[in-house]
């Protein structure tokens, strides 16, 4: 899922660690393949909880611990039943691992399926996910106060329609996707076939998730202009980060052990391959505005 959110954004998948006795090490797979666009896959090994005790010299960090944990030199192809393609690894300071897996010669298309495998030494894991429709808005409403910025997407659906979406946003002209807060619903929560979506800001500092708005605070800006994107996504890829979403509510940690199994759709292996078919929206906070897409 391009640059989230996050998954999403984002090593978000260290929910491997859900007991607290030792475990072996297992593979890590987050990626996702939008429509007309390429595949990304992030791997690292599983977080295991006495390879970083409190006898070590020094206190580790989230980062130290992703960079003693990420694996530069896997072997990750995506295939597209017809077509396989060996994804090459490059150094990528945009994500958590930084490290990326991709290739320009695939990209995605609505409707076509396809199954990513990742090897490292004696780890291997496959994940296979289909990229649904494309979702798009009708439009987006921005209406500032004087202490914050209200901003919320409409849409339309077909609430008869078994359809899932979860929604993203970045800053403008960054690189990875965060998952909004309670930005992950299907079609038939819709009112009548219409959406009314309060865009939650998934880099507030808020510790009271009802006020994760985009503050005004002149002492500490907020960048004005931002992206969004809206994803239809498969069920398995829902169930996901509908899960992920509650850990972000309520403020769960992904790096320490977790009391709930977040599930993914890899095989051999903990995380998520996700196809998305996706739009991306521009949008700036500097003013009351309405932008109409349709």
């Amino acid at each position: 899922m391009k640059r989230i959110a996050s998954i999403f954004l984002s090593a978000l998948l260290l929910m491997a660690c859900t007991q607290e006795e030792p475990q072996e090490a297992s593979l890590i797979l987050e990626g996702w393949i939008d429509a007309n666009d390429i595949p990304v896959v992030l791997i690292h090994r599983s977080y295991v909880l006495d390879t970083y005790s409190s006898d070590q010299d020094s206190v580790k960090t989230i980062e130290d611990v992703m960079e003693d944990l990420l694996i530069p030199f896997g072997k990750v192809t995506v295939s597209d039943g017809t077509n396989e393609v060996v994804l090459t690894g490059r150094i990528d300071t945009a994500y958590l691992p930084p490290y990326t897996y991709s290739s320009l010669y695939m990209t995605g298309q609505v409707g076509k399926t396809y199954t990513v495998t990742a090897q490292y030494k004696n780890l291997y894991v496959s994940a296979t996910t289909t990229i649904p429709p494309v979702a798009k808005l009708d439009s987006l409403r921005v209406r500032r106060t004087e202490t914050d910025v209200d901003v919320h997407a409409f849409m339309t659906v077909n609430p008869k329609e078994e359809a899932y979406y979860a929604l993203f946003l970045r800053e403008f002209k960054k690189e990875q996707f965060q998952l909004c807060p309670f930005g992950v619903f299907e079609s038939k929560d819709a009112v009548n076939g219409q959406f009314d979506i309060k865009v939650y800001n998934p880099y507030s500092k808020s510790k009271e998730m009802i006020n994760v708005s985009f503050n005004i605070d002149p002492e500490n800006p907020i960048p004005t202009d931002y992206q969004l994107k809206i994803a239809r996504i498969d069920y398995r890829s829902y169930l996901f980060w509908k899960a992920y979403n509650e850990q972000i509510i309520t403020r769960g940690t992904l790096f320490v052990p977790v009391y709930t199994n977040i599930p993914g759709n890899v095989n051999g292996g903990k995380g998520i391959f996700c196809g998305m078919g996706s739009s991306l929206y521009r949008f700036s906070l500097a003013s009351d505005s309405l932008y109409r897409y349709k």
